[in-house]
C-alpha cells in the first residue's frame, strides 16, 4: 500500500502545480499588458472563445484514457504492476494539459481583444475540466 501512497500523492502534488501554473500564468498577462489601450486583432475575439469553449471537448475525450488507466490500476494486484502506474500518471499529465487549452485561449484573447471577461470564463472552465484529472481524497486514507 505504501507504493500506491506514494503514486497518489505524487498525482496529487502534480494536480495542484498544474492547476497553480494555470492561475498564474493568467495573472502575469494581464499585469503585462494592463497599460495596453486596445486589443490588436478585435476582429477575432469571438472566434477565438468559441474555439477555447470548443477544446473542452479535448479534455472531455482524454478523460475516457484517463478514467481507463485509473481502471487498470485498481484492479493492478497490490500495487505491483508499475506499467499501469506508468500509464496513469502520463494520461494525466496529457489530460492537465488538454484542460489547460482554454484557460491559454483565453491568455491569446486577451492579448488580441484586451478583454477580461472572457479570459476570467475560459480560465474558470480550464479549472473545472482539471477537477476532473483530480486524485480522491479516499485514495490517501490508510488502510486498518
Amino acid at each position: 500500500m505504501m507504493d500506491a501512497l506514494i503514486h497518489w500523492q505524487a498525482m496529487r502534488r502534480n494536480w495542484r502545480m498544474q492547476c497553480l501554473a494555470s492561475l498564474i500564468l493568467p495573472i502575469a498577462v494581464v499585469w503585462f499588458f494592463h497599460d495596453r489601450s486596445g486589443g490588436a486583432y478585435p476582429g477575432v475575439g469571438v472566434p477565438l472563445f468559441i474555439a477555447g469553449m470548443l477544446t473542452l471537448l479535448l479534455t472531455v475525450w482524454r478523460f475516457g484514457l484517463y478514467k481507463a488507466a485509473l481502471q487498470q490500476v485498481d484492479a493492478a494486484p497490490a500495487a505491483a504492476d508499475e506499467q499501469a502506474w506508468n500509464r496513469l500518471h502520463h494520461t494525466q499529465l496529457l489530460g492537465l494539459t488538454h484542460a489547460k487549452l482554454p484557460g491559454w485561449i483565453g491568455m491569446l484573447h486577451y492579448v488580441c481583444t484586451m478583454e477580461m471577461l472572457p479570459l476570467i470564463l475560459l480560465v474558470l472552465a480550464s479549472q473545472g475540466a482539471m477537477l476532473l484529472y483530480r486524485p480522491a481524497p479516499q485514495r490517501f486514507r490508510q488502510p486498518n
